[in-house]
């Protein structure tokens, strides 16, 4: 491990010796005595527990709130210390698919969910128009930021708002609850309610909040969810998170409309028929533009068509030629032409503007990214993979738990959990650095290497270990 400056502060409580002085001699009677160290406090302990929810790789949650628009939301979603969330959502009900990429939101649901939103693409038909495609959506248009809730430091951080409500008598003597076959301590701050293991490190199981988010138009109400640290999966995560990402070729943008025109049929024979739409962008920017139709021939289902056209400079206005060649139109012409009567076909269009497709760089880097090396040395980095050791009663050096923190500031943020650490173990604590990388998978791999390692040789996690532990 790296030595740091200041490496090695430790925390440590002694009993005071009585001091007999007589006259001018500096003899000294009785003997220094350690003093029993007392256990954590329950503020203390829920502090800790925060500490190791914000440091994990990566969350499931899986629960219920209200959006910013009053909506119900149930919710089965995995969020990255990164920013990356995949997973699944209903929003009032209607089914969703979320996926959260470079910071931006993109939903892909059937057309009733869209249909009920306002603001989503023009008329009647915008239900259709989006349906089962990616969207790029701001967190206002469904009334949830997601990134502003689930990343695991972001909620840890809400948490531990008014942590000292817990108060200073131990975790365990707090209220036991059940959440699912676990065991729990119930603790009260001023963030909201925490559930926590009732065995050390006291592992947050649950959480309840009245309100989180940042902006009114997008922050959560009632939020009740699970909590279990999947940190140990990061690997697959980042690696299905690309699989899904790499459908972001053209999401479309909600926000974004043309102005549309004329539109005729046209080459309409035994293979295939086209409708030609035409369009004005309206808008200050150049913008692609996409043309689904959903056709009908005697009542019945014939098929979509889909067309792009663009970029569509500013004020400039623009065609779209949309083929159907499906099966179906192949069989509703052959019937037309050899059975009598009336046989009517339709089109139902609508036009919607394209987002350009996100940066998966640095998706594809983390999704493929190896451990940091421990015997690298380095001391500067994004990020700082850390750990606290104590002396067990035997005198022998052991690492209380493994940590991956951001910024240059990463020794601050493990010293202040040196006084928890002290009165977990009854010894006093200090802070080794392992290494620093510019890569979070990198750490985060890393810190799941040592604790595997661990557990392998002493048959069990580090003593304050949460996070990359499977119990």
């Amino acid at each position: 491990m790296t030595r740091v400056p200041r490496r090695g502060r430790l925390a440590a409580v002694f009993g005071s010796a009585v001091l007999a002085v007589a006259g001018c001699s500096n003899a000294v009677s009785g003997s220094p005595i350690a003093a029993d160290v007392a256990p954590p406090t329950a503020a203390e302990s829920i502090t800790q527990s925060l500490i190791n929810l914000g440091e994990a790789g990566a969350v499931h949650y899986k629960g219920t709130m209200s959006s910013a628009s009053d909506d119900p939301v149930t919710f089965d979603l995995t969020a990255a210390q990164t920013g990356e969330i995949h997973g699944t959502f209903t929003l009032d009900g209607k089914a969703a698919t979320l996926l959260v990429v470079n910071k931006a939101t993109y939903v892909k649901a059937a057309a009733d969910f869209w249909a009920a939103l306002s603001g989503v693409a023009n008329g009647e038909n915008k239900g259709t128009a989006v349906a089962d495609r990616w969207v790029k959506v701001p967190g206002s248009l469904i009334g949830v930021e997601f990134g502003d809730v689930f990343l695991p430091d972001v909620l840890g951080q809400n948490l531990a708002k008014g942590s000292e409500q817990a108060g200073e008598r131990a975790i365990g003597d707090g209220e036991r609850v059940d959440v699912g076959s676990a065991r729990a301590v119930k603790v009260t701050t001023g963030g909201g309610t925490v559930y926590v293991d009732e065995k050390a490190p006291h592992g947050v199981l649950k959480v309840e909040t009245e309100r989180v988010g940042r902006a009114d138009t997008s922050s959560v109400r009632d939020l009740v969810t699970t909590v279990t640290d999947a940190s140990s999966e990061l690997g697959k995560f980042y690696q299905d998170t690309a699989t899904q990402a790499a459908g972001l070729t053209a999401p479309i943008d909600v926000l974004t409309t043309v102005t549309e025109g004329t539109h005729n049929f046209d080459a309409c024979g035994a293979a295939s028929c086209s409708i030609i739409v035409q369009f004005t962008n309206p808008g200050k920017v150049a913008v692609k533009v996409s043309v689904r139709g959903v056709w009908q021939g005697d009542n019945a289902p014939l098929g979509v068509c889909d067309a792009t056209a663009g970029p569509v400079a500013p004020g400039q206005g623009g065609s779209a030629t949309c083929t159907l060649a499906s099966p179906e139109w192949v069989k509703f012409y052959q019937r037309a032409n050899s059975v009598p009567g009336n046989h009517p076909y339709s089109v139902e269009w609508s036009t919607v503007v394209l987002a350009d497709a996100p940066d998966l760089t640095q998706l594809t880097e983390r999704a493929g990214a190896k451990p940091a090396d421990p015997k690298a040395g380095k001391a500067e980095g994004s990020h700082y993979v850390y750990a606290i050791t104590y002396s067990d009663s035997a005198r022998q050096a052991k690492v209380w738990k493994y940590g991956v923190v951001a910024g240059k500031f990463w020794e601050d943020h493990a010293d202040q959990q040196l006084p928890t650490c002290l009165r977990s173990t009854g010894s006093g604590c200090g802070v080794d650095l392992v290494t620093a990388t510019d890569q979070a998978a990198s750490a985060q791999g890393l810190t799941q290497q040592l604790v595997d390692k661990y557990k392998t040789e002493k048959g069990e996690c580090p003593t304050g270990q949460w996070s990359s532990c499977k119990r």
